[in-house]
């Protein structure tokens, strides 16, 4: 039998686009060809969350029993008490009875209450930026620094060893730890173990122990040479960053349209994953690399309210302030048997597509998901366990509740910098934000009153007014308040002339006097 020529479609592997741009590069990873996630980074617009600083103290705030630390930027880091004597933060991935284990709060921290006992005016600190500057608010910084490589993260301040909660195998956990317990190292120095160092043998620990514990000696040198406020770490790039955390084996290829950013790359994994540099591709070809992948569709789909299900069925983004609104529901989606078919069977599609967005969307904060309501306890617990399986994918932090009687969700997932859409887009000028504008009928009739105001402030006999309006304003004005211009025009015994204007937002009405 012949064999079939293999097609984009066919690639069931998982692969990572890179297109580099003059000011902005994108990356895209695909799995069986479809976007799983996307990054974006552009000039201008720097990334500081992992960045180490050497600061100083401007200012202590006794009431909130924080400080605020000038390390260079725009705005000062925000330095709460917890984030100078507690460490516990190093906790969130070990498991439970593992604790007992880790203290990690130093003695000075234990009985130390008051910001002001910890820290003084004008005092310089190592801090690192643990979540971006958003909106009015500095970004959030801390004095307990780790730094992380692909496999393990160095915390110089906490010398503990912690392992992924992701790791679940206990014969795993402890034959990681005898590793970890049998390369000598300083006894002042901690480490966490990242869940992609699973299956690594004992020589990729070491090496990225000696790589880390290089580089922590590098910084100690800047921090003790250069004056604050100064940088004496940057955390990678979107690429960089991206290769370090997600380009593995399992990746089928890297795919680069940039000669520079190859060559970057290829130098970055000769001293990180040599072995991965055949991976790399640089791309050549005539037709953009994201427009051969059919990509920019796809990204432009991300920034949509609404997200469409195969099954009929959809799910309603909305971003708030202080937390996103996920909402189901069936659509068109009928189903062909009891209600409570169509329910599960649209919420169990929903609850892939909806981890999926939060990936790709970078979605991050108090998050609310409403399913559609389901009276199966089974069905309910189907639904969460596919949700609680696909997010296991994500590399942010996650917090959530089992979903309830009412098939509401609710759950946390770590923000560190901006949403994805924070990033590209700004609040719509027209509606501020509402999400909807007035109809044409409302425009229409408050055109009208206006029209009737700007009338009766003009003396004479010969009355004449020009409106400007949208085409769809004019139509609605012609129609259905025809009734409402033609009482106006016998009433004030004038001319009322009407005329579209394209370029005019929908709510723009322009009336002149002539």
């Amino acid at each position: 039998m012949a064999r079939r020529k293999k097609t984009q479609s066919d690639n069931s592997g998982t692969e990572i686009l890179i297109n580099v741009g003059p000011v902005e590069t994108r990356i895209a990873i695909l799995t069986a060809g479809k976007l799983i996630d996307f990054f974006m980074e552009r000039e201008g617009l720097e990334h500081y969350a992992g960045s180490i600083y050497k600061g100083r103290v401007t200012s202590i705030v006794k009431g909130i029993e924080a400080a605020f630390v000038d390390i260079g930027l725009e705005k000062n880091g925000f330095l709460h008490l917890r984030d100078v004597i507690d460490k516990s933060y190093v906790l969130k991935d070990i498991l439970p009875e593992e604790e007992e284990q880790l203290t990690s709060v130093s003695d000075k921290g234990k009985s130390a209450s008051k910001i002001k006992e910890v820290l003084k005016n004008g005092q310089e600190i190592m801090v690192q930026v643990i979540k971006e500057a958003i909106g009015t608010k500095g970004p959030r910084i801390t004095t307990c620094v780790s730094i992380p490589g692909r496999y393990l993260v160095l915390t110089p301040h906490d010398p503990h060893v912690g392992i992924s909660r992701r790791i679940k195998d206990r014969a795993k956990r402890k034959e990681i730890r005898d590793i970890l317990h049998n390369i000598k190292t300083s006894d002042k120095i901690g480490w966490i173990v990242r869940t992609m160092a699973e299956d690594s043998p004992e020589k990729e620990f070491r090496e990225e122990m000696k790589y880390l514990l290089n580089l922590w000696e590098r910084i100690r040198v800047r921090m003790e040479a250069k004056p604050a406020p100064t940088t004496v770490y940057e955390e990678y790039g979107a690429v960089l960053r991206m290769i370090r955390d997600r380009f593995t084996d399992d990746v089928t290829g890297l795919v680069v349209d940039s000669k520079d950013e190859y060559n970057r790359i290829i130098k970055f994994l000769k001293s990180f994953r040599p072995e991965l540099r055949k991976k790399v591709k640089l791309y050549n070809g005539q037709t953009p690399l994201f427009e051969k992948y059919n990509l920019d569709k796809k990204i432009d789909e991300i920034f949509e309210r609404k997200v469409s299900l195969s099954s009929g069925g959809n799910i309603v983004i909305e971003q708030t302030e202080g937390l996103v609104a996920i909402d189901v529901n069936t659509g068109h989606f009928t189903g062909k048997k009891k209600l409570e078919d169509t329910a599960y069977k649209t919420n169990f599609e929903a609850a892939a597509e909806i981890a999926r967005q939060l990936m790709l969307r970078d979605i991050g904060g108090i998050i609310i998901i409403d399913f559609i309501d389901m009276d199966e306890k089974g069905h309910r617990d189907n639904v969460f366990n596919l949700l609680q399986q696909e997010l296991k994918r994500d590399k942010a932090k996650i917090s959530m509740r089992s979903i309830s009687a009412f098939g509401i969700v609710e759950m946390t997932r770590q923000r560190m910098r901006k949403s994805l859409e924070g990033t590209s887009h700004v609040e719509c000028p027209y509606c501020c934000g509402k999400g909807v504008v007035k109809s044409a009928e409302t425009v229409a009739i408050e055109t009208a009153r206006r029209i009737d105001r700007v009338l009766s402030t003009i003396s004479g006999r010969q009355k004449h007014v020009l409106v400007l309006t949208h085409p769809d304003i004019n139509v609605a004005l012609m129609s259905d308040q025809a009734k409402m211009l033609s009482d106006i025009q016998r009433r004030h015994r004038c001319k009322i002339e009407l005329k579209d204007d394209p370029s005019l937002h929908r709510e723009d009405v322009v009336v002149n006097r002539c």
